[in-house]
Order: structure tokens, then sequence, then C-alpha cells
């Protein structure tokens, strides 16, 4: 009999729920969002709390935004309004893992609705944070944007990582951007 060792049994719960935040991200975000209706039912149908204002705005600041936290604390669901109307799925993890199924998802859903091409991967320091996000984005007839974003984000500082800050954010982003917000990135 084989025993999983630590640093598997990490490496199998960051790749289980990384496929369960694949499929969530599918079903919200890129099933029922635009529709911001359809997005609350369907977080209502999985039990899902609202966050107040206050816990919105730890996250959102001053962006106008809705956010909901799934059973258990393990993940949220984030609606952002214009002029980035945005739906994401945010949570927490030691690594990012393989992204093959959200790949294949997004896949999926660029070839039913064709024109998107790969944007230039983007780098920032954002205080102590690192933000780092890959996608694709087209342009739509009304020249609006809609764009896939993964995003990985974790503490650079040394001297929190080394006292233990090593975990990543990771968010999966559909967003739909207005030309004077586009034209203004």
């Amino acid at each position: 009999m084989l025993l999983a060792s630590a640093a598997d049994t990490g490496a199998l719960e960051a790749d289980l729920r990384l496929s369960n935040m694949t499929a969530l991200y599918e079903h919200v975000c890129l099933k029922a969002f635009p529709d911001d209706r359809a997005v609350e039912a369907l977080l209502k149908t999985q039990d899902a709390r609202e966050l107040s204002p206050e816990e919105v705005k730890v996250t959102m600041g001053d962006d106008p935004a809705r956010g909901w936290a799934l059973k258990e604390g393990w993940a949220t669901v984030w609606v952002e309004f214009p002029p980035f109307h945005a739906c994401s799925v945010r949570w927490n993890t030691p690594q990012v893992g393989a992204l093959d199924g959200y790949r294949a998802v997004v896949a999926g859903y660029e070839t039913a609705h064709g024109g998107f091409g790969p944007i230039e991967p983007y780098d920032t320091e954002h205080g102590d944070i690192h933000i780092h996000a890959i996608g694709e984005r087209r342009t739509l007839p009304d020249q609006t944007a809609e764009a896939l974003f993964v995003i990985d984000q974790h503490v650079s500082d040394p001297k929190r990582r080394e006292a233990g800050e090593t975990g990543i954010v990771i968010r999966f982003v559909h967003q739909f951007t207005q030309p004077s917000a586009a034209s203004a990135k």
C-alpha cells in the first residue's frame, strides 16, 4: 500500500479545488453572467452568503460591486459594475496548479463566440503584492471589449514571505469593458 506524502496530498487538494473553481466559473461567469440576476439566482442555489457592503469594500475599495462567500468559506464570487462589468471566482491556494481544465472551458467559450486573441501578460506590484494576469480579449461590434483572465497574486515582500505569507490568491475573471474604459488601459 502506498501512502501519499503531505506534499502529494496538498497538491491533490489544490487540484481538486482548481477543478471545483473551474466548474463554478463556467456555470456562474461564463453561462449566467453578464445577467447579474441570473448570477444572483445561481448563487442562491449554492447557499452562498452575500457579503456586506463593508466586506465588499475590503476587496473592492470604492469600486461598485457585489460579492458572495460560498459555503464553508472556500471561495468568493464577485460581480463588478461598469465601467468594468466583471464576474470573478476567487480563492486562496498554496500553489497555482495545472490550468488544463480552465483552458478547456475557456477554449470552448472562445470557440463558440469567436474573435478572441491573447493579451500581453500583465505584471505589477501593488504595495507588497505582486499581481500577474494572462488571458484573451476580443472587441465587440459596439466597441466594448470582452476578456477572460486568470489573475494570480501573492505577497512579494521577502520579510512577509519569510514570516509565512506564501499563499496565492487566484481569480478567474470574465469582463466586459466600455469603450472609454478600454481606451484608458
